[in-house]
């Protein structure tokens, strides 16, 4: 077995695509959940981005990221270092794919760095959140857990350390290693109290182990998470989305018979409508996967019975054609909804492009990998300009821009210069953290009723530091 790696990241925002990381952190944990080692870095802001305040008074991670020594880019190079030493293993996180492994993929992306590195290389990712929601259901008594007012379970990482650890240190909480010290305190309970469970997360861990097992299966348990409610559900494998390629499985309570005559334009309505008899089960998002006797223990399944579950199931594996409807019926409405969007500015941001443009050609990679290896800042700006493809060429002048911008020639500097202006100093509603956004948060909370001085002197802070920031980019404009 792998040893596990608990990692997580604090951020300057909640934007993964146009954040910054500006704290990340790690334990090493033995198979046996010994700690073996650990690291917590911070550094500094890159240049041109904008602090969100909240989740700078969240994480407390505001005058640590102003007294750092360390830049960003060396931060991401202490990281890679710490992953060569620890690999292979297996990386863990809460909410990971939610948050963390897209983070640290989109700064790998814009660092020029190998941007699936915590997935090659015999490395695996593993997702605890949704493995804790499943044992909640199944074994109610493998971890504590709060309600919040509208009376589910809380699996926010901050409530369940307050039920789940032992002389918790509040100060640590929304820290990077903090975070990393309550979930391994977790996993000990969820590997005595609900070891299925605990032991199934490495069934998903990569593209392959997923497939193998949901096509392994005829039948077996997914469980889905919407509406705060966790939602076991007895399925079987039905196609691949006819747009983003990922396997969708049939909610066996439905009745096939009164869906596979139907035409694609008919599947397709009843795909518009919530509550559809089909569910995406990504195999690169660490699914949870069960055998089928955790749902078969359900009421609604318990009065259908196993044999008519698995009749259900024969149909839809007997019916290729009905799986091919539905393909292309979510491939079409996808489609579609991707003409309506509104945002088609922002998809066309350098920083919305790392998942959509596909990968760097082998020949954009070794110039990449030769930027890193030098020093010399000059020599890595005249290896971004040999760079052909146009993302990594922008990103490449950008790292100089935030490094050592004197070695681009005027016309770049003011380019990049000028842009940042644009973008931080516009008052349109944009999922870049802008100038505005953060100064009216910031006044927002200061005029909080019965805020603390502690509270207030750090809005005051930050505040400052915007004030700062406008001046300088104000002249660009």
């Amino acid at each position: 077995m792998k040893n596990i790696a608990l990692i997580d990241c604090e951020s300057i925002n909640s934007s993964t695509s146009t954040g910054v990381i500006c704290s990340v952190g790690g334990i090493l944990l033995s198979p046996e959940l010994e700690q073996l080692d650990s690291f917590e870095f911070f550094c500094r802001n890159k240049p041109g981005h904008v602090p969100d305040p909240y989740s700078m008074w969240v994480n407390k991670g505001f005058h640590k990221m102003m007294k750092s020594n360390m830049s960003h880019l060396n931060m991401m190079y202490e990281f890679h270092r710490i992953i060569k030493k620890w690999s292979p293993c297996l990386w863990g996180s809460w909410n990971g794919h939610g948050f963390d492994f897209p983070f640290i993929e989109k700064e790998n992306y814009r660092s020029l760095l190998p941007i699936y590195v915590l997935k090659q290389n015999q490395n695996e990712v593993a997702d605890y959140l949704p493995f804790a929601r499943a044992a909640k259901i199944f074994y109610p008594n493998s971890i504590n857990a709060t309600k919040n007012a509208k009376g589910n379970f809380s699996f926010k990482l901050s409530d369940l350390a307050e039920v789940n650890v032992d002389k918790l240190d509040k100060k640590t909480l929304h820290t990077s290693i903090g975070d990393c010290k309550v979930v391994m305190e977790i996993l000990k309970k969820l590997k005595k109290n609900a070891k299925p469970i605990y032991d199934s997360v490495t069934h998903t861990t990569t593209k392959a182990l997923s497939k193998k097992e949901i096509e392994g299966n005829r039948i077996f348990t997914a469980v889905f998470y919407w509406y705060g409610v966790g939602r076991p559900t007895c399925v079987t494998y039905l196609c691949d989305h006819g747009e983003y390629t990922w396997p969708m499985v049939f909610a066996l309570e439905n009745d096939p018979n009164d869906l596979i005559n139907l035409s694609k334009k008919a599947l397709k309505e009843v795909l518009r409508k919530p509550g559809k008899f089909c569910r995406p089960l990504p195999l690169n998002k660490n699914s949870v996967v069960l055998h089928y006797s955790y749902s078969m223990n359900l009421d609604l399944y318990k009065t259908l019975g196993l044999e008519k579950i698995k009749e259900r199931a024969k149909i839809i594996h007997d019916n290729k054609e009905f799986g091919n409807n539905v393909s292309q019926a979510l491939g079409e409405l996808a489609r579609e909804k991707k003409e309506k969007s509104k945002d088609k500015n922002e998809k066309n941001l350098v920083e919305n492009l790392l998942y959509s443009n596909g990968f760097a050609s082998q020949h954009d990679q070794e110039k990449m990998a030769a930027f890193h290896e030098t020093d010399d800042w000059g020599k890595r700006n005249q290896i971004v300009n040999e760079l052909d493809d146009f993302r990594f060429r922008y990103l490449g002048k950008r790292l100089i821009y935030q490094n050592q911008s004197d070695v681009l020639s005027k016309e770049d500097y003011n380019a990049i210069h000028s842009d940042i202006a644009k973008k931080i100093l516009s008052i349109e509603e944009t999922r870049f953290t802008t100038l505005p956004m953060s100064e009216k948060l910031c006044d927002d909370i200061r005029n909080e009723k019965g805020i603390s001085r502690e509270k207030l002197d750090y809005m005051n802070d930050i505040d400052a530091y915007l004030h700062e920031m406008r001046r300088s980019y104000e002249k660009a404009v």
